[in-house]
């Protein structure tokens, strides 16, 4: 009898899913830039190519769910917040989001 074991690489699905993901916050970080430059037309350009990002990422975490309550294997969440924190750390929205160093704490738990 064999045994399931824990996939050591990201599964597809995990891959699809911080994909699409990292490819949202490259568009938000993008918009970003465009309002603190006052940049109209590159906020206008990148508005419709973030639109177009979240229709994919939508499409993609909808099939997941799908695989999900049909009984397939859930995507693991330390595996698909890994790839998002390590690809999306050349995005400010990734690094703002998902960073790939803990937050320092003070003595006690709080926060500086």
């Amino acid at each position: 009898m064999t045994t399931p074991t824990t996939p050591t690489t990201p599964t597809d699905a995990e891959i699809r899913l911080a994909e699409r993901y990292v490819r949202v916050l490259d568009f938000i970080s993008r918009c970003a830039q465009a309002i603190e430059g006052g940049d109209w037309f590159y906020l206008h350009d990148k508005a419709a190519q973030l639109e177009n990002a979240t229709s994919g990422f939508a499409r993609v975490a909808g099939q997941t769910w799908e695989q999900v309550s049909a009984g397939g294997p859930r995507p693991r969440t330390e595996a698909v917040r890994a790839a998002v924190a390590h690809h999306g750390r050349h995005y400010r929205a990734g690094r703002l989001l998902h960073p790939t160093e803990p937050e320092p704490t003070l003595r006690g738990g709080a926060r500086p």
